[in-house]
């Protein structure tokens, strides 16, 4: 019985971080003019750091800048990895001294 609760408690959780990033997108997106305003003199990469850090999903996330999903995964894995190097290079810094 308590392995059923876990699983339906995983699932409620899913849910419910899956309706936070709909109720995001409807009060973020009403007529796009909130979008064009949080987005205004940022770049493609800038504006899918952003959705990233409030958890969009890599499809809604292009959706609401105008690319696709592709793009948004290439991007943040491209990201991701000079924050690695750049994390590297300071231990080998550190290491040195």
């Amino acid at each position: 019985m308590p392995d059923k609760d876990t699983e339906l408690l995983k699932k409620l959780d899913v849910l419910a971080e899956k309706m936070d990033i709909l109720t995001m997108l409807i009060a973020s997106k009403p007529n796009g003019e909130q979008i064009k305003k949080l987005f205004k003199g940022k770049n493609q990469k800038e504006q899918i750091r952003l959705l990233k850090e409030w958890n969009f999903p890599n499809e809604i996330s292009a959706l609401m800048i105008g690319t696709t999903p592709e793009t948004v995964r290439v991007t943040l894995a491209k990201m991701k990895s000079k924050k690695k190097k750049r994390r590297e290079s300071k231990t080998k810094k550190v290491e040195k001294q």
